[in-house]
């Protein structure tokens, strides 16, 4: 903001130019998002929905694999529609109460699980700041996030679970095994999106001149 007023009193941009760079649908988009997920807090849905998936997972009948799956899961959801502090303080008391009930679960695990999970919002724009700020700027539709979120989100979700519950107590084999998976999902989904925008760069500089007239 500083730097915008700056730049205007020192003449480098007009007022009307300061105004036509606001990306007005981004801030409705947002708005509207801090909306739902105060809904979503306040009517108590959030909650309910919360309760509703550990119990699943406590139901599974897999030990503490499937509270964890459970809380991880739930986390996440609540974290792609609130922001990532509001998902961990609604889960917090859900997931204490349930890694204490349940035998061969610790809470300081539990924390854990619920601390990556809060911080894994890769599905929205609205779940971080950092999403927040590439989203207008880069030109991103929900649909991006979506597509490329949603794998990793998947991914993570099952190996955190499993390093979780990893009964050896050795933690860098995960630390292979998540930097293995973030290079397979660069391959997978970023290397090839990457290629055709080189390619259409490449095609975009050899058209002869007068080619788009």
């Amino acid at each position: 903001l500083i730097a915008s007023i700056v730049m205007v009193c020192a003449g480098i941009i007009s007022q009307q130019e300061c105004r036509d760079a606001v990306n007005w649908e981004v801030y409705i988009t947002i708005a509207s998002a801090y909306g739902i997920g105060s809904a979503l807090t306040e009517s108590g849905l959030a909650t309910v929905i919360a309760n509703f998936l550990v119990k699943i997972g406590v139901g599974l009948g897999i030990g503490p694999a499937g509270l964890y799956g459970a809380v991880y899961f739930a986390t996440f959801l609540i974290s792609n529609v609130v922001t990532n502090n509001a998902a961990a303080a609604l889960m917090f008391p859900i997931a204490i109460t349930a890694s204490t009930s349940t035998e061969g679960v610790d809470n300081q695990t539990m924390a854990y699980c619920l601390m990556l999970s809060a911080s894994a919002s890769f599905m929205s724009p609205f779940g971080y700041q950092t999403n927040l700020l590439i989203f207008g700027p880069g030109g991103y539709k929900m649909k991006d996030f979506l597509k490329i979120g949603t794998p990793m989100q998947l991914i993570l979700w099952i190996f955190t679970t499993l390093i979780l519950t990893n009964p050896l107590g050795v933690w860098w084999p995960s630390w292979i095994g998540t930097f293995a998976v973030f290079i397979l999902v660069v391959v997978i989904l970023v290397c090839p999106s990457a290629i055709r925008d080189l390619r259409r760069l490449k095609l975009d500089g050899k058209k002869p001149e007068g080619a788009n007239d």
